[in-house]
């Protein structure tokens, strides 16, 4: 007997269909998976964002802040570290350039070069610097911290920048006096004898006026209290702190508008008698109009402050020469933690 072989039935074209499709499928899911590699190769590097002009100021500040600060430390590492006056000047640029860096947000790393790649790694032995050059260097960074101060569309970084550009200037007419040498061109500020208050409240202005004009007052009591040449010096801040409420008082239109907050006279505190207390009051006269003025920058629209922070430095430097501590955020009492110098 002859076996049967059992020929199974043809599948329905259909399910032929199917198989065929699903190897498709399959062909097709790892022609992607290698060419996938390639795209992700070919995927452009990333970018960092574009800074705006805010951040420009920004960056450019904190970039001369730590420029400075590499500065000073270099130089106080030479023959400055043996005259004391020099390298106590370094170290306030110092550390008061870390602080700007500090408050301003430091330095912003984006981890890649302006191409998009890793940054490369380079070690050289540390340059020279001399004194001179950190004079130079704080001359320049004032002058650049005031126009991004008079520039900037914040009023809060307008500020900020203005102190910072007040506190080099201060620090480098002292190193220019530790070295015996001139202090940088543009570092001496001018009071503006037409100032550009610009869109400003009048109560600003007013408080601004009636500063001046109680200042005038106090340096002439403490010039009766003094003798010799700081009579004569309070005499001169005297004058020069009327002649500064009337040059307000005049480009606010408050002497026209009969809104005038000047007084007769104003309450000064006790003990003027001995000259140690009187001096004190002047130094605290004009750290108090360095905070008005600072003030009265935030306040001040961009391209009219520039009257506003000469005012802010000139306030500064009236303060140093009555024996005031350098001060890293002159006018911004609420930066004003002593700091520890080395």
């Amino acid at each position: 007997m002859t076996a049967t072989r059992h020929t199974p039935p043809p599948r329905p074209a259909a399910s032929r269909l199917t198989g065929t499709r699903r190897l498709v499928v399959a062909v097709l899911a790892v022609a992607m998976l290698l060419t996938g590699c390639d795209l992700r190769l070919e995927t452009p590097a990333p970018q960092a964002p574009q800074p705006d002009a805010a951040e420009l100021a920004r960056s450019r500040t904190v970039d001369d802040s730590a420029m400075l600060a590499e500065h000073a430390r270099l130089a106080a590492l030479g023959p400055a570290a043996d005259d004391d006056a020099i390298a106590q000047v370094l170290g306030s640029v110092a550390a008061f350039s870390d602080l700007h860096g500090e408050q301003l947000g430091g330095v912003y790393v984006s981890g890649l070069d302006a191409d998009g790649t890793l940054p490369e790694t380079a070690s050289s032995a540390p340059p020279i610097v001399l004194p001179g050059e950190v004079l130079a260097l704080l001359g320049v960074t004032a002058l650049t911290a005031r126009s991004d101060a008079d520039s900037a569309a914040s009023g809060a970084l307008a500020r900020l920048l203005a102190s910072v550009s007040a506190a080099r200037a201060d620090l480098a007419v002292r190193l220019a006096a530790a070295l015996g040498v001139d202090a940088p061109t543009g570092v001496a500020p001018t009071f503006d004898p037409a100032p550009t208050p610009g869109a400003v409240d009048l109560p600003v202005l007013s408080a601004l006026v009636l500063a001046e004009d109680e200042a005038g007052y106090a340096f002439e009591v403490i010039a009766a209290k003094l003798a010799d040449a700081q009579r004569a010096d309070a005499q001169g801040r005297a004058a020069q702190h009327r002649a500064r409420a009337q040059v307000w008082a005049d480009a606010s239109g408050l002497v026209s508008s009969g809104s005038d907050p000047r007084r007769t006279a104003y309450a000064l505190p006790a003990g003027l008698d001995d000259p140690a207390v009187a001096v004190e009051l002047a130094r605290a006269i004009e750290a108090s109009l360095a905070a008005g003025y600072a003030n009265l920058v935030a306040e001040a629209a961009a391209g009219t402050r520039a009257s506003a922070v000469d005012a802010l430095r000139q306030a500064t430097a009236d303060a140093a020469a009555w024996g005031a501590e350098p001060a890293a955020f002159p006018g911004l009492p609420e930066q004003a933690a002593p700091v520890a110098l080395g």
